[in-house]
């Protein structure tokens, strides 16, 4: 009997137990319930600007929370490996820092398999540029500007700061894909069509540029040794080129808790991320 086909080193049966991160978390039905009416009532309170379009894709929208003339400028790309989950599940990440004097961007993207994967990450670079073009015309500092986004969005960031490093003042991924070749053998690769060229090409391991700013990609303490593994080889990876870099691991956080404490004042990833935004 043949063996499995073994993608970066794993089977698919041990890739679903390292990346399959709703399986590992039960309770992400919770969260993403708890997010959404926390993000509604921030919508609610904070007031801003939504649904901009930001290219011609209907899923191509940004939602912005100013915070005054000359704010730094955070943005947010959500998770839910480029295939579920939108920005209007994530507002509530704006409320503290909008209350801490930053202006925060939310950016959604067409998902797989509606779109290919090239086109998703054209989405991203979309709507990164409108930020850059229409940051002064909410309050915002083009010249201050950090990318962020969680697992999908990680990737995204990842892939952003490396295509941007002449504009953005840095870049916070969150529980970010770096490599890859694990999704081609993880049943996310039926919406994401990813093939073994693909796969190479959109790693953003593999396309580190130098000189670039300062890179701070985190995790939570609790997900598994792949997801550490893939923060670490990224880091590595960065630091090779001379590049600054600041991992950071949240203590006791899940692939989702993660998200939490990203909009957490007081925890290491919140006061991290404000002090990256400030010094910007």
């Amino acid at each position: 009997m043949a063996s499995e086909p073994l993608y970066a080193g794993m089977t698919a049966a041990e890739i679903d137990r390292q990346y399959n991160f709703r399986k590992l978390v039960p309770e992400h039905p919770a969260y993403f319930a708890r997010w959404q009416a926390e993000s509604e009532a921030v919508r609610a309170r904070l007031g801003g600007r939504y649904d901009i379009p930001t290219g011609a894709h209907p899923r191509q929208r940004a939602d912005v929370f100013p915070a005054g003339e000359g704010a730094p400028v955070l943005v947010f790309i959500h998770g839910g490996y480029w295939r579920a989950l939108s920005k209007d599940v994530h507002s509530f990440i704006a409320a503290p820092y909008v209350e801490r004097g930053v202006a925060v961007v939310l950016l959604g993207y067409g998902l797989c398999p509606d779109v290919t994967m090239d086109e998703l990450c054209g989405h991203a670079q979309a709507g990164l540029d409108w930020v850059f073009a229409n940051a002064a015309g909410f309050g915002g500092d083009p010249r201050r500007v950090v990318v962020s986004g969680h697992s999908a969005g990680g990737h995204l960031t990842a892939k952003l700061v490396s295509e941007n490093r002449d504009r953005v003042a840095g870049g916070i991924p969150i529980s970010g894909l770096y490599d890859l070749e694990p999704m081609l053998g993880f049943e996310v690769n039926e919406q994401l069509r990813l093939d073994a060229d693909s796969a190479r090409r959109l790693s953003p391991i593999h396309a580190v540029p130098a000189p670039a700013p300062l890179l701070m990609p985190a995790l939570g303490g609790l997900e598994t040794d792949a997801m550490h593994r893939q923060q670490a080889d990224y880091a590595l990876a960065w630091a090779a080129q001379g590049n600054a870099v600041r991992e950071i691991v949240e203590p006791g956080a899940d692939h989702f808790s993660v998200v939490d404490r990203f909009a957490e004042p007081g925890s290491l990833l919140f006061e991290a991320a404000l002090a990256m935004l400030k010094d910007a």
